[in-house]
């Protein structure tokens, strides 16, 4: 059981997310060609599978040097998660100790391992739900969150597209909830630090792979059926990343959809339904700004500082008598504000996706 739960920890998920992401493609490439009658050809093949052009889309090549620079320093980032798991799960496996202090711990087996799994997944799952609610809600958070949708076109690369500093405070929020139970698990039964967190890594491939999260980020709208009641299909997921109106801040869940349906944030989208990708209120060339470096690392802190002092000291550094403009996220409420009272006038015209204009670059998926 040891060495096979090594091996699974210990598979490349590089080769598992472009597997399925190609898989995906090829499948639904091929089951259009039979559909239509269409001949077979190698140029249309590729370009539905890859719906960008790899050589001149700004947004692809910022995805890969986020990817390459995150490979080098998530590490130092995730350092204060990690020792908040160590200390939260340490304290609460020391506090019950010394309160049950004749306690002897259960006996392990696999239906408590299973157990124990699913309830590190859950609050794993709670934590995330709950940092990337606030990232939308907190004006300082989606200036910095803001980075992850500014994509205008999605591939298995953009899920690493985002600042680093999220790694911080994630981190710690997950360290905290998932810490608890793991030192309540340690008490429990006598597993280490290592095996609890084992737990939920275990878990976290297992239903990497049941969402077919590598699909998450991509243009292929599968949906997973009945399952889309408590997972977050990749359809799902590409409805967050649109600015149709009715699909702002929806679909918070990174693998469980139970806390978007217990929070009112679930949307289940219809088959064939458009997303559009991109910011609400930004232009095609607002967008790009966030595909240098300058623009996706050091312009977000600039503007999430600005945001906590917009907070904290309305009329910091104000002359008496002159007229600021407001903060960034206040101009972005009111355009999306705006933008959805264009769509109120009528029902239908509020249900039908809203086409990309002329100028943009951000393509419906389907």
């Amino acid at each position: 059981m040891e060495n096979l739960q090594a091996y699974f920890l210990n598979f490349p998920q590089f080769a598992i997310t472009w597997g399925i992401f190609f898989g995906a493609g090829l499948l639904s490439f091929f089951f259009l060609l039979r559909r239509d009658r269409s001949d077979f050809s190698f140029r249309e093949m590729f370009e539905h599978c890859v719906p960008f052009n790899v050589l001149t889309s700004k947004s692809f090549h910022m995805d890969v040097i986020i990817y390459v620079w995150r490979k080098l320093t998530d590490l130092v980032f995730v350092a204060p998660g990690l020792a908040a798991t160590a200390l939260v799960s340490g304290a609460t496996d020391f506090g019950l100790r010394s309160v049950f202090a004749d306690f002897s711990p259960l006996g392990i087996n696999y239906v408590v391992t299973f157990s124990c799994t699913i309830v590190m997944l859950i609050a794993a799952e709670f934590a995330d739900y709950l940092v990337h609610y606030l990232e939308h809600k907190v004006p300082a958070l989606w200036e910095l969150h803001k980075v992850h949708h500014s994509a205008d076109f999605l591939n298995p690369l953009t899920s690493k597209r985002g600042h680093s500093f999220p790694l911080v405070y994630g981190g710690i929020v997950a360290g905290v909830i998932t810490g608890m139970f793991a030192g309540l698990f340690m008490f429990l039964f006598g597993i280490s630090l290592v095996e609890a967190v084992a737990l939920r890594a275990v878990a976290s491939k297992i239903f990497t792979i049941w969402t077919l999260d590598p699909l998450k980020h991509s243009h292929i709208p599968v949906s997973l059926g009945w399952f889309d009641r408590f997972l977050i299909s990749p359809h799902m997921h590409q409805i967050h990343h649109s600015k149709v109106e009715r699909h702002w801040d929806k679909n918070f869940g990174t693998n469980l959809s139970i806390f978007d349906w217990m929070f009112g944030t679930g949307y289940r989208p219809e088959k064939g339904e458009k997303a559009v990708f991109g910011i609400s209120g930004y232009s095609d060339a607002s967008l790009q700004k966030f595909n240098t470096f300058k623009g996706a690392y050091f312009d977000p802190v600039l503007r999430s500082w600005k945001a906590i002092v917009a907070q904290v000291r309305p009329d910091a550094g104000a002359k008496p008598g002159a007229k600021r403009d407001p903060p960034t996220f206040i101009i972005e409420t009111q355009k999306r504000t705006e933008q959805g009272a264009e769509t109120s006038g009528s029902a239908p015209a509020a249900m039908a996706p809203r086409s990309p204009s002329p100028t943009s670059n951000t393509g419906p998926i389907g």
